[in-house]
């Protein structure tokens, strides 16, 4: 794997930007770039007060286990069922929780930078936060985003992933696949072949030597569609590794052929989903509800009702 982000190691020009982000930084090639390698790494998006804030909002949030109990913080990479030993713990829709995350330099930057990757009609999607234990914080496996879901839709969306201090090989910066953003979605399996644990693993139809590592400083990003494979290294660092996400999308259409369900989506037994279902049944659905009526603005009408109809019928967020 190359540890470096450079023009030349991809035969094109990938954007690594210094200073805070802005649209005065993007040449009128940048777009067409990033579409060709399906991801990008900028130096600066958000200035470090804002990357400060968000780290401390996203540390108490998860010294809290806060979203535990409705399914949306578990263990990416174990079966979920010690909260105090996860080696990876996930949080879901961090902005439920801390809504002032949405009114960051970081948020305002990457919507700016959606529209000018995705066209004037991106909406800001979703949001989620990862934690790497210390000197245990396991690696993130290979994956596409679109493996997460059924086939019947189609996404075009990017996640613009920030970390909350410098990344490198020692504690788990991003590598991504050049070009596999154009690719189908390949085999994925359960980690580990385990029903009960979250992640997904790409183990089929590409060439892991081909990965180009993006190490960053704080308050940097990549960015990246939700076909593009991705991986991230462990954290053998003696601090926690932090990353906040923000993903943006256009409107999602339905395919025009049935596509068959993917096996590796069949008889998942996450344990998160039992928090889920309970969490919903409990009463949780009005608050789920009212949380998307609040944030009509960001997620528009279309897609805030395609999204709240399609989590309440399976439980899932």
């Amino acid at each position: 794997m190359r540890d470096e982000l450079a023009s030349d190691a991809l035969d094109d020009r990938l954007t690594a930007l210094s200073g805070t982000w802005s649209v005065a930084h993007l040449t009128d090639a940048d777009p067409q770039v990033f579409r060709r390698n399906g991801f990008m790494a900028v130096q600066s998006i958000a200035p470090p007060d804002d990357v400060a804030r968000i780290r401390t909002i996203l540390e108490r949030l998860f010294a809290a286990r806060t979203g535990y109990g409705e399914g949306m913080l578990f263990d990416l990479v174990g079966p979920d069922d010690d909260p105090a030993r996860a080696g990876l713990p996930q949080l879901l829709d961090p902005r439920n929780y801390a809504p002032e995350l949405m009114k960051t330099a970081f948020f305002r930057n990457s919507q700016q930078l959606a529209r000018i990757l995705l066209g004037p009609k991106a909406r800001f999607v979703a949001d989620h936060a990862l934690c790497k234990p210390p000197h245990t914080g396991a690696e993130t496996p290979w994956h596409q985003d679109d493996s997460f879901r059924p086939g019947d839709w189609i996404y075009r969306e990017i996640s613009i992933w920030m970390p909350l201090q410098p990344v490198g090989s020692h504690n788990g910066c991003m590598a991504f696949i050049p070009s596999s953003g154009d690719w189908d979605v390949l085999p994925h399996r359960p980690l580990s072949g385990d029903g009960r644990i979250h992640a997904l693993e790409c183990y089929s139809g590409f060439d892991p030597g081909r990965a180009v590592a993006c190490p960053l400083p704080a308050g940097g990003c990549t960015v990246h569609t939700n076909r593009t494979l991705h991986w991230a290294g462990p954290n053998r660092s003696a601090a926690a590794r932090f990353a906040y996400v923000l993903v943006f999308g256009v409107p999602a259409r339905k395919a025009a052929a049935a596509v068959p369900p993917y096996p590796w989506l069949q008889n998942r037994k996450e344990r998160r989903l039992d928090r889920r279902r309970q969490w919903m049944q409990s009463g949780g659905y009005l608050v789920h509800l009212a949380r998307r009526l609040r944030q009509l603005p960001q997620l528009g009408m279309r897609e805030t009702g395609r999204r709240a109809l399609e989590k309440l019928a399976s439980h899932r967020e």
